[in-house]
């Protein structure tokens, strides 16, 4: 049960994250679109920044659930021991 309450907190950290990140950077891709891109080349290096940029914030959300859950669990515990 500890194992899938453990992966649990992952994936729900990641996919907070994840989502987070993919609006914010919805909207500066819009910006940058709209407003700095000069050619698709422009567009394309952007496009891999914010692929970099998405992985990075959904392996922060992960390993922040992990925290998260290594938390709780200890917090529980030191509850049943009172």
């Amino acid at each position: 049960m500890s194992v899938l309450l453990r992966i649990a907190f992952i994936l729900a950290g990641a996919l907070l994250l994840g989502l987070a990140a993919n609006e914010a950077l919805r909207a500066v891709g819009h910006w940058y679109e709209m407003n700095r891109a000069q050619s698709e080349s422009d567009l394309s290096q952007a496009f891999v920044i914010a692929l970099a940029v998405h992985a990075a914030c959904v392996l922060a959300g992960g390993w922040f659930g992990n925290l998260l859950f290594r938390h709780w669990r200890r917090e529980r515990a030191s509850a049943e021991r009172s």
